[in-house]
This record gives structure tokens, sequence and C-alpha cells, in this order.
């Protein structure tokens, strides 16, 4: 049932995203402006992108490999037919010819209503899972800005134009910020727990598909109290912050990093092989002991644990987090700075 409704969910924007390619098509159409039909035609090629990003998202939906990540689906399910609904009447009402402020005034009740708070959610979660391909997000904004540049280049002097130019612009940076706080550690900017768990089940699934191994790696700052007690917590932030960037500096881009706790870090390695954990490990561990600064010099122990997944993705990471979490305290338990890891296994 769940899996259900967050098909329905993508299949509504992917819908959307239909609909405003409909519209640009025919304000490119209707407009005797060279140069501003050619603007139309721009936007519509990007809603047309846009397009190819969601059916990307609803092949996984379909399978089942994307996580539920609202918390009232049924809710935004229907918000989002809502807003379907009022994109769907806009289309219509484009397929008339419209005076030059007419066709601002409707491309900016499109936007509008695309600009949903999910959307932007998804889109955030398309990007961690996608990390070589294009930023929707930031293509997204790019979008917006387009728009708003033209209302105040075409409109002509007109004060509503350049008032809802400047209000598409400001929403869509605060709808940008929310959608960055639902998945991102704001200390650090790397994934945040809930951020790590959901990407992690897609990478899991299409590592599955592909039987590709997977690893884990849990990672614990060494001694990390006696930090914060004795030089305070904003030296105990900063360690927590040049912590992260050495993790991430040493993965590839196709890994997921996120903050699991205080000062305990998870990295998800989605194709891998045993030799290959324990030396992306190890050099996680070389990096950070060897950091420069001196005065809040630390070490870090690591948990390892690999899989090839063959039974349940959630059952399957679950158990490869928990054998890591083993190795991060035998690591502890053998004198810290070190790496522990695993046997490869079968998930």
């Amino acid at each position: 049932m769940i899996e259900k409704i967050l098909t329905e969910i993508v299949a509504n924007c992917c819908a959307m995203d239909r609909q405003a390619v409909a519209v640009y098509r025919s304000l490119a159409e209707y407009t005797d402006d060279p140069e501003l039909q050619r603007f139309w035609q721009q936007m519509m090629s990007e809603e047309e992108t846009h397009v190819t990003y969601w059916e990307n998202l609803l092949d996984l939906a379909t399978k089942g490999a994307l996580p539920q990540i609202f918390q009232h689906p049924d809710q935004v399910n229907e918000e989002l037919r809502a807003q379907r609904e009022k994109i769907k009447k806009i289309a219509a009402k484009s397929e008339h010819p419209l005076n030059r402020k007419e066709q601002f005034f409707m491309a900016f009740r499109l936007e509008f209503y695309m600009l949903h708070p999910n959307l932007e959610k998804l889109w955030k979660f398309y990007d961690i899972i996608h990390p070589d391909s294009h930023d929707p997000g930031k293509e997204y904004k790019a979008h917006i800005r387009n728009l708003a540049h033209a209302g105040r280049k075409f409109g002509d002097g007109s004060i509503e134009l350049e008032v809802l130019s400047e209000t598409l612009e400001k929403m869509w940076e605060q709808i940008q910020n929310s959608g960055r706080e639902a998945y991102f550690d704001p200390l650090t900017g790397i994934l945040n727990r809930r951020g790590m768990l959901d990407a992690m089940k897609t990478m899991g699934f299409l590592a599955k598909r592909n039987q590709f191994g997977s690893g884990v790696l849990m990672i614990d700052i060494d001694n990390f109290k006696r930090i914060n007690d004795t030089l305070g917590h904003e030296a105990g932030d900063q360690v927590i912050r040049r912590v992260a960037e050495r993790i991430k500096a040493n993965v590839r881009s196709s890994d997921l990093v996120g903050r699991f706790g205080g000062e305990e870090f998870l990295v998800f390695l989605p194709q891998v092989d045993q030799d290959g954990i324990s030396a992306l490990a190890e050099k996680i561990r070389h990096s950070v002991a060897n950091d420069t600064q001196k005065e809040t010099a630390v070490t870090i122990s690591i948990g390892a644990a690999g899989a090839v997944i063959k039974r349940s993705v959630e059952e399957a990471l679950h158990q490869l987090i928990l054998d890591a979490d083993t190795m991060l305290f035998a690591a502890k338990k053998q004198g810290r700075n070190r790496v522990a890891i695993t046997a490869a296994q079968v998930g």
C-alpha cells in the first residue's frame, strides 16, 4: 500500500511537468515576438528535461526501490492531485491567444503551483542517489530565475510582474532550504541519519538488482568527549566538521556519507568487494590521523562489513549496519585508531 501511494505521488509530479510542457508549447505558438517565442521554447525544453527525471523516479517507485520519504503520504498525494487539476485548467486556457502580460501571468501561476515542497524533497532525493547526473534542484532554480528575469525584461515596467518575479524567487529559496533540512546535517553538510537511511534503501535495491557487493563503514571519533571537556563544544564541532570533510574527500562520488550520531558517521559503498572495503576504510583512517590540525588532532575507529544482497534490501542493510557497529566496538576494544572488518557475507 505504501509503495502504491509513493508511485501515485511521483506519477502526479510527472503529470504536472508534462502539463507544463504543454503550457509553454502553447505560449510559444501564440506569441508573435520571435525573442519571446524562443524563451517559451527554452522553458518548454527545460520542462521536458524535468519529465525525464520524474520518469526515472517513477520507474524506481514502481519497482519498490524508493523509500517512503513522506510522513503523511496520503495528504501529500491529495495536495498534488489538487495542484495537478489547477495546472490542467491552466493548460486548457493556454490553448488560446494571449497578450504578453497575460502570458507571463499564466506562466507565473503555473510555476507557483509547481512550487510544492514535496516536489523539491523528491528532487533533492534524486540528486542524492544520482550524484553524477544533473542536479534537478539547481536546474529548476535556474528555470525560476530565467522566468523572473524574463518577466522583468518583457514586462514593460509592469509593477505586478516585478512583484511576482521577486515573490517567486523568494518562495523557491525557502522551499529549497526546507528540502535541504529534511536530508542534510546542518553542521557538516553531509546527509543526516534519515537522509542516509532513505538513500541507502534505493542504492541497496540497485546493488541487489545488479548483484554488486555492498559495504558499510561505521566510523567513530576516538576520545571525542575529552575534546569537548577540555577545549569546549565549539572545538568539538570543528573536529566533527573536519572529520566529515576528510571522509567525504576520500570516498567515491557514488558512495553515501552521513552523520549517524553525535560523533559517529556512516558510509555506504554500493559497488565494492571485500578488499575495496578494507582499502577505503584504511584510506579514511589514515587521512584523519594525518590531519595537520595539531591542537585538535584526532583519530577514528572504523567498523566495516560487506555483503552481496540476496534477500530483503531493508533487512540486509539493517544487518550490515549491525555488523559494522559490532566491528566498530571491536576496533575500539583493540586500542582505537584502527579498522575491524567482518568476513564477506551473503545478505
